[in-house]
């Protein structure tokens, strides 16, 4: 009885969400966001990092999209980039997302694969080379393609529910990561319009992290910053010139000497306008340097606000020698650099 049971189950595997015709092949992918599959261990959940790394296949019927009628975008679970839109998602029947194309040209690509006795067409993500799922000529018109996505290669974007916390009255809040949360706090406190900056973590999978647990890069979140700003004298795109502005943007998974995931760079997005200035600025500073810019650009889910010690650290702590030999000059750059984004009085 059970071996008949996997058979069953082993066939059905095979022709919902790995059978069909290959539609076509696509190969000579570059995977400029591609890391070691050691560091997306630290960054992805267990389940994540078996579908994406591992090109393992999730049990259909029994994952978080497949039955999601909800409106919004679904994000690569790595990197945050809008892969399919729920406008293009369609009910196929086999227990998987399916979606009838991407939700823009050049974010996935086809590779062949020849597992499983069979030709067939792998899906990838084109920033990291990480694997989704596979497409099949069986979908509905004009495409006549099934995307078949596996749901833990994927985070569901609601629309509108972008963040999950409102600014005071007349304030809005912005997020950034950029190395030692002591640092980027000092920074943003320095800049006129900015009403308060909250020490914490965003990016990851785990609920409720400490910072002991952030620590060990396994929780996929970065130190992060809450900036909470009057937009009526610093726009998000001025946020945006200053944390680009301070720190090395070309140092991968750290500043300075803090390095791991959990120091990576990252600038989140909560709305289309957001995306769009983060985007053409990080271009633009990419063509000015000719050099890739390591900042992560996501969409912003939740901020976790960091143990009360962390908070305002520099100004309370300006004896301890991380503070005199790191946050301090790394201040010190910033301010150099901006004299008119500082408030009076600023130290």
């Amino acid at each position: 009885m059970k071996i008949t049971t996997i058979i069953l189950a082993f066939t059905a595997l095979l022709f919902s969400c790995h059978t069909g015709v290959p539609k076509s092949e696509k190969t000579g992918a570059q995977f400029p966001e591609a890391r070691p599959a050691s560091e997306w261990q630290k960054i992805l959940s267990p389940e994540a990092y078996e579908i994406m790394v591992n090109k393992g296949t999730e049990p259909p019927f029994k994952n978080a999209y497949y039955d999601n009628h909800e409106k919004g975008v679904y994000v690569s679970a790595a990197t945050g980039e809008p892969l399919f839109s729920s406008d293009d998602k369609f009910d196929s029947g086999t227990g998987w997302p399916s979606f009838s194309k991407p939700i823009k040209d050049g974010v996935v690509v086809w590779v062949k694969d020849n597992s499983l006795g069979m030709s067939r067409d792998e899906v990838i993500e084109q920033a990291t080379g990480l694997h989704l799922g596979h497409v099949f000529d069986d979908g509905p018109a004009p495409t006549h393609l099934r995307y078949c996505i596996n749901s833990a290669a994927l985070k569901f974007v609601e629309n509108g529910t972008a963040s999950t916390t409102s600014a005071p009255e007349g304030t809005a809040k912005a997020y950034f990561a950029s190395g030692c949360f002591w640092c980027v706090e000092a920074v943003y406190e320095s800049v006129k319009g900015v009403k308060e900056v909250i020490s914490g973590y965003a990016g990851g999978h785990t609920e409720n992290p400490t910072y002991e647990q952030s620590n060990t890069g396994r929780t996929g979140h970065a130190e992060s910053v809450e900036v909470i700003y009057d937009p009526s004298v610093v726009s998000f795109s001025t946020l945006v010139d200053v944390y680009f502005g301070s720190q090395d943007p070309m140092q991968v998974n750290g500043q300075g000497p803090d390095r791991g995931s959990q120091y990576r760079s990252i600038i989140f997005y909560q709305n289309d306008a957001e995306k769009k200035i983060i985007e053409e600025k990080k271009a633009a500073l990419a063509q000015q340097l000719g050099a890739t810019i390591a900042a992560e650009v996501k969409p912003f889910e939740k901020f976790w606000r960091a143990e009360d010690y962390h908070q305002n650290y520099e100004k309370q702590h300006p004896e301890n020698p991380y503070i005199q030999n790191v946050s301090i000059p790394r201040l010190n750059r910033f301010k150099k650099k901006f004299p008119e984004l500082l408030k009076e009085g600023s130290h």
